[in-house]
C-alpha cells in the first residue's frame, strides 16, 4: 500500500512543505490544473468507453427485423405488437444518447480547464520574468 494513502490531507501538506525540492520549486496554479484535467480526462474517457460497451452489447439485428415486419405489414394489431417488441431497443438507444451528450458536455468543461492552464502558465511566466 501506497503510505500517501494513509496519510491525512494536513499530515501530506505538512510532510511537502517540510521537503527541500518545495523551497526551491513549490507547486504552481498550472501543476494542480493539469493533473486535475489528467484526472478528469481519465475518468470521462473511461466512462465514455463504457457508455459505447453498454450499446455494443444489444443486439440490434432484432429490432431491425421488427421494423421491417412493421413496415410490411398493414395489420394494426401486428404493427402494435412489433412497437412493443421495438420499445426497449428505442429506449435503450435514447438513454445512451442522452448520456453521450452528457459526455460530450463533460468534454467541453474540462477543454476549458485545460485552456485555463495556459492561462496559468502565461501569467506564471510573466511573474517570473518580473521578478
Amino acid at each position: 500500500m501506497d503510505i500517501l494513502d494513509e496519510m491525512t490531507k494536513s499530515e501530506i501538506v505538512e510532510w511537502l512543505r517540510s521537503q527541500v525540492a518545495y523551497m526551491f520549486r513549490p507547486p504552481k496554479k498550472s501543476d494542480l490544473l493539469f493533473i486535475r484535467w489528467q484526472r478528469k480526462s481519465k475518468l470521462l474517457g473511461e466512462k465514455d468507453r463504457e457508455n459505447i460497451r453498454e450499446l455494443e452489447k444489444v443486439d440490434f439485428s432484432k429490432r431491425d427485423k421488427y421494423a421491417k415486419r412493421f413496415n410490411a405489414s398493414s395489420d394494426t394489431e401486428e404493427k402494435l405488437s412489433l412497437l412493443k417488441k421495438m420499445k426497449p431497443y428505442e429506449d435503450l438507444l435514447t438513454k445512451n444518447i442522452a448520456a453521450s451528450q452528457k459526455i460530450r458536455k463533460e468534454y467541453k468543461k474540462l477543454d476549458k480547464l485545460y485552456e485555463s492552464i495556459d492561462i496559468e502558465r502565461q501569467k506564471e511566466s510573466g511573474s517570473r520574468a518580473r521578478q
